[in-house]
């Protein structure tokens, strides 16, 4: 229980940063910003994916190979990172879409 604890707090934290950069990113126009918000989430997909994938595989195939748990596990982490960064990337820009047609319309 503990072990996930700390995998959330870390999803959450990698999570919660992303997003800020993101956000940033799109107020200033920095793609380096984009760029560390993107790696922040991949880096949270990453943290779910692989004790994700591991923990289920303990529980169902407990005799799994190696490199079948690291190849599935590594898929199912960018997936998840992936979808992370669509789904706030979609967000922030209908949160920012008010601020820009304000900005055109001076």
């Amino acid at each position: 229980m503990l072990t996930f604890l700390i995998v959330a707090a870390v999803v959450y934290l990698l999570y919660y940063g992303g997003v800020r950069l993101q956000v940033r990113a799109h107020l200033t126009g920095q793609a380096m910003l984009d760029v560390l918000g993107y790696a922040s989430m991949l880096s949270a997909g990453m943290a779910v994916g692989i004790y994700g994938t591991l923990a289920l595989a303990a529980q169902l195939a407990p005799e799994a190979e190696g490199l079948l748990l690291s190849l599935i596990s590594t898929a199912v982490s960018i997936a998840v990172g992936e979808f992370l960064y669509a789904r706030s990337f979609r967000l922030s820009l209908q949160l920012l879409a008010p601020l820009r047609s304000e900005k055109s319309k001076r």
